[in-house]
């Protein structure tokens, strides 16, 4: 069985998702760890935070990144390992340390760093976030032009595009794309408009973090968001990272590279379904289950 671990971005935490996860005794000693290196109380979110609290960049981030890596520790106690990984927007760290790129203490660090940067990049309430469903990718890109502030943010599938801008530029961009025949938009639980020009600056101030970090050559390949590829060396991690805050998330793409890495089974490690959800139009033959939660975990074979 070739696996491939996918991991969730910012927008599918809710409040307890983690509840079961602490309260196994190799994951809660490692969320106590990660906490201390990061300066966040990840019981807390994981636990007793609720939406509003989640919704904050900074505590969404490190808490979704330790899910999944507490997730995929559980599914290597049942001898399920990757061949590969991926993960949307900062579930790319997640995926990134599975592979042995970097430790959790770091990887919690980095995403703590990364939420915090992008909440000064673009102040909540200034701009956010809109998913688009049943427009093509080049119809949604003509019906933005001439929208100011409004940008492709995730080429999930060929249907299913978000996109990032201020909320002047949205509601404009919500008028265009319902004329240019969009079936449903969907505002995201986000806070700003990540992976637009609108928080390049976070990704700037989050370089001289990942730069410190200690990176090693991944076991095995993480395709990145940028391109669609595999990193191939840890030298260019920090550098494709700080792009990634700016840049779209080809997730469509990446879906379609782990497939031809020989991937046939996807677990998706955290709270929700979205992941799996896009299989189905991405890689229709392909075997996608998500986890999240310890119950789930100790069920698969």
């Amino acid at each position: 069985m070739t696996v491939a671990f996918i991991f969730p971005g910012q927008g599918s935490q809710h409040a307890g998702m983690g509840v079961g996860l602490v309260a196994d005794a190799e994951l809660a000693d490692l969320c106590d760890r990660c906490s201390a290196a990061a300066g966040v109380n990840l019981r807390h979110l994981l636990v007793e935070a609720d939406d509003e609290e989640l919704k904050q960049t900074a505590n969404a981030q490190p808490a979704l990144v330790f899910m999944g890596l507490a997730l995929a520790r559980l599914l290597g106690r049942r001898g399920i390992r990757p061949t590969a990984a991926a993960g949307h927007s900062v579930g790319e760290y997640a995926a990134l340390c599975v592979a042995g790129a970097l430790s959790p203490e770091d990887a919690i660090r980095a995403v703590r760093e990364r939420g915090r940067a992008m909440k000064e990049a673009a102040p909540p309430g200034t701009s956010s976030m809109l998913a688009v469903l049943g427009l093509p990718e080049q119809s949604l890109e003509a019906a933005l032009i001439g929208i100011p502030s409004v940008w492709p943010a995730n080429y999930n599938t060929p249907t299913q595009t978000v996109v990032g801008g201020t909320m002047a530029g949205l509601d404009r961009a919500a008028q265009r794309l319902r004329e240019a025949g969009a079936r449903r938009l969907v505002p995201l639980n986000v806070a700003a408009a990540f992976h637009t020009p609108l928080v390049e600056q976070a990704g700037t101030s989050l370089r001289g973090l990942l730069e410190t970090l200690e990176w090693e050559a991944p076991r095995f390949p993480v395709v990145a968001n940028l391109n669609a590829e595999p990193y191939e060396d840890p030298t260019s991690i920090a550098a494709g990272l700080e792009r990634q805050v700016s840049s779209p998330v080809r997730w469509g793409a990446s879906v379609l590279r782990l497939s031809r890495l020989g991937c046939e089974t996807f677990y998706e490690l955290g709270p929700k379904r979205a992941l799996s959800g896009m299989m189905r139009e991405l890689v229709p033959d392909a075997s996608a289950q998500p986890i999240s939660s310890l119950e789930a975990a100790e069920q698969v074979h």
